[in-house]
């Protein structure tokens, strides 16, 4: 989910985590700051962004080309 302010990503992350689906999964808030704006997603939106950016592949930083 995509929001505006840190306040409305917060109250999303509570709600995925009373979510009975997402009971053992870690719920991440990520800030782009190209778009200006706050994510709200499980561990799949990270690998995504790991692979299409590639400023980090494997949780390792790397520079940009």
């Amino acid at each position: 989910m995509k929001t505006k302010s840190k306040s409305e990503a917060q109250k999303l992350a509570k709600a995925y985590s009373f979510n009975k689906e997402y009971a053992d999964v870690p719920v991440y808030i990520i800030y782009c700051s190209r778009t200006e704006k706050y994510y709200v997603d499980t561990n799949g939106l990270i690998r995504l962004w790991e692979k299409l950016i590639c400023y980090y592949v494997n949780g390792v930083y790397t520079s940009e080309k």
